[in-house]
């Protein structure tokens, strides 16, 4: 059986390495979700473009956890992205382009799939997008 670590782990191992379908296959069909830019969202469906979505938005899209927490079937990781929109215009925020953007996510997980995930980070840094 797969752990939870192992789930997070290759959660963000597929996000660094942009292989969207080994990403959504984390999920379960009835995922739900909070994303701070995106909103709420049930349903596998939605995710489906998000990959694609990533793709075509950013010319570099990475997310390095910096600290990662377990506790049974949730987790929570607090991770640095380090991106760039389509037009190469780095993710960073406008004032300090040194300041690392960070942020966190939630995830809870049955039957080794991610069922709710929870996002939350400064959305200045995004404005680029």
């Amino acid at each position: 059986m797969t752990t939870t670590r192992e789930i997070i782990d290759r959660y963000y191992d597929c996000v660094n390495r942009g292989d969207w379908g080994a990403w959504l296959a984390l999920f379960s069909d009835d995922v739900v979700g909070d994303e701070q830019l995106a909103g709420h969202f049930a349903g596998i469906g939605i995710l489906q473009g998000a990959g694609d979505a990533i793709s075509n938005g950013y010319s570099k899209f990475n997310m390095y956890p910096q600290r990662i927490v377990v506790e049974g079937d949730a987790a929570c990781v607090i991770w640095r992205c380090d991106a760039a929109n389509a037009a190469g215009v780095p993710i960073a925020y406008p004032d300090n382009a040194d300041r690392p953007v960070i942020g966190a996510n939630f995830f809870q997980i049955q039957n080794g799939k991610i069922v709710y995930m929870r996002t939350l980070h400064d959305s200045v840094p995004f404005e680029p997008f």
